[in-house]
């Protein structure tokens, strides 16, 4: 567990954020405060990689940043250890990959730009950091792993598969527009979001073909996942 001062500006933000519906675990209620002195602010911790920390927080990040997408019939708590599971395998790829790589904007590019597609604009996502307060050296650091996550399937274990638009348009009906609802965004076009859809659909496949390798790859470091004992 660690903690993190903010200033009390940053106390009225938090309120706001813990108000979106997909949070599962609303920290305590803060005690009230004299406005001019710091709060401390405890983030609870969700699993333990190694000595590496993924935290609740951590996981409301990649739910507000990251196009993922809920199934209809998933419960929140399942969507929830879903997200949890996805961060648990950028880490183990990140920690056993990052020295095979030098990582290069046109990399970050290809996490960012669905970032800002999902949300509608870069001023969204500008928004978005400071409701988190993080500027932009935070947000890098925060998808770096996801980052190298991208580039070891696309470089070394991408299987192509085809993808057909009735597929596209079925996912973006039953996924993609409850998903921009429940966040309030305003949803795209099917057409302006076929490509986003398309990966993500290919990589759904890939993901599945490579579940071994993510379970055998997992099996050599120590993952302690705290959410699933809760």
């Amino acid at each position: 567990m660690y903690f993190k001062f903010k200033s009390s500006l940053c106390l009225s933000v938090l309120i706001l954020f813990e108000m979106i519906p997909l949070l599962l675990y609303p920290a305590a209620p803060l005690p009230e405060t004299n406005p001019d002195t710091p709060t401390i602010l405890v983030d609870k911790i969700a699993t333990v990689v190694n000595d590496e920390l993924i935290t609740f927080t951590d996981i409301d990040k990649a739910i507000q940043f990251f196009p993922i997408f809920r199934k209809k019939e998933e419960t929140e708590d399942d969507f929830y250890r879903q997200v949890l599971e996805d961060l648990i395998n950028y880490k183990v790829v990140y920690l056993e990959y990052k020295n095979d790589f030098v990582l290069r904007e046109e990399d970050y590019a290809e996490v960012q730009t669905p970032v800002i597609e999902k949300l509608g604009s870069l001023e969204e996502l500008k928004k978005l950091l400071e409701n988190f307060d993080m500027d932009w050296a935070d947000f890098k650091n925060f998808i770096k792993e996801k980052v190298v996550y991208e580039k070891v399937l696309k470089n070394q274990l991408q299987v192509k598969t085809s993808i057909k638009f009735d597929e596209i348009e079925a996912f973006y009906t039953r996924e993609y527009l409850p998903l921009q609802e429940r966040l309030k965004l305003k949803p795209m076009s099917v057409i302006e979001m076929s490509t986003q859809i398309e990966q993500h659909l290919q990589k759904v496949r890939t993901q599945q073909k490579l579940a071994g390798w993510l379970q055998e790859l997992r099996s050599s470091f120590k993952i302690e996942n705290k959410l699933i004992k809760e």
